[in-house]
């Protein structure tokens, strides 16, 4: 089975390979032809996430296809579920409040988080918050953000707020895209602290 998703927002090409793979008999291949980076994130992590096996190669047009193999599951390594609690830190700003003390106590926020030794499993950026994965001026966070990563938490930026806000993909330094899929997943099965 073939599906194109190319010029498709966010979540819709995570949406359509899902409801694919729900259709696909087992021990067969669903291809997913995208033209975004954020696309080629977002379906690459689904499939992983869900145990699929996949290959993907640029083609011509700037175009990727996908190749998602279904019915050989991909082993799938968790972290140790007793460091983490389940809790998703939703930050949809780059400040708490207004102003210079609003970027401030931003930013301590969440260089504060690593000094615990139970940990949220994701972090999730929207809206303006993706400037705090993206700017230089944000090292010192963006280095706190790494560390965190290393521990295991998630962090994910939203894509398609990175193309609003004419952010190339490219210029994330910390983390994965996220996609709204993921986003409401997180959401809906976990406890959400939201900033």
């Amino acid at each position: 089975m073939k599906i194109d998703c190319c010029d498709l927002a966010c979540p819709e090409p995570v949406l359509r390979t899902k409801k694919a793979l729900d259709e696909l008999e087992d021990n067969s291949i669903l291809e997913v032809t995208v033209n975004s980076v954020s696309s080629v994130e977002n379906v690459k992590r689904y499939a992983t996430k869900n145990g699929y096996e996949y290959r993907s190669e640029e083609i011509e047009g700037g175009k990727t296809v996908i190749a998602i193999i279904k019915g050989y599951e991909c082993a799938i390594v968790k972290s140790e579920e007793e460091q983490f609690l389940n809790k998703t830190i939703f930050v949809k700003t780059d400040k708490i409040g207004v102003g210079e003390l609003g970027e401030t106590l931003m930013k301590s926020f969440l260089k504060t988080i690593r000094e615990f030794k139970k940990l949220p499993k994701n972090i999730v950026f929207v809206n303006e918050g993706v400037f705090l994965t993206t700017k230089e001026e944000n090292s010192d966070l963006i280095e706190a953000l790494k560390e965190l990563e290393k521990r295991g938490v998630k962090v994910y930026s939203c894509g398609l707020c990175l193309n609003f806000y004419k952010i190339d993909p490219k210029e994330l330094k910390v983390g994965e895209i996220g996609n709204a899929y993921d986003s409401v997943d997180m959401l809906l099965n976990t406890d959400t602290v939201t900033l």
